[in-house]
């Protein structure tokens, strides 16, 4: 039964179109909007994808060097050891013991050495 429609009912079928225009229309602002939103999301997800590969890779490098390091240092210190080790032996093996008497004839000398040092200087300036 489509018959002759009033005008009213053409108005309120023209403004139910009017309205659902512009509800269209401003879902399309929304749906371009939420698109601009999922672009700027992409592209700071990206941004930090590379920012974690260039932390990772510092961080590697940072880790290699440090360990690197440690096992320089642990190195060296190996070495020293092994000299000081050496040093005692080669020190040992070259240090004399002096008997009692050595020791006696030593000082003995150094007495006798100052007593003639003091003579001459005596003879030097006095006489």
């Amino acid at each position: 039964m489509t018959g002759p429609e009033t005008t009213d009912d053409r108005a309120a079928a023209y403004s139910r179109g009017v309205d659902a225009g512009r509800i269209e229309q401003r879902l399309q602002g929304h749906d371009e909007h939420l698109r601009h939103i999922n672009g700027s999301i992409e592209s700071m997800t990206q941004a930090l994808r590379s920012l974690t590969e260039e932390l990772r890779a510092n961080v590697a490098l940072f880790t290699a060097g440090a360990t690197a390091a440690r096992r320089d240092t642990k190195e060296r210190d190996r070495i020293a050891e092994v000299r000081v080790e050496e040093a005692g032996i080669v020190e040992s093996q070259r240090t004399v013991r002096w008997t009692a008497w050595q020791r006696g004839f030593a000082v003995v000398g150094a007495i006798i050495l100052m007593v003639n040092f003091g003579l001459g200087l005596y003879v030097a300036f006095y006489r």
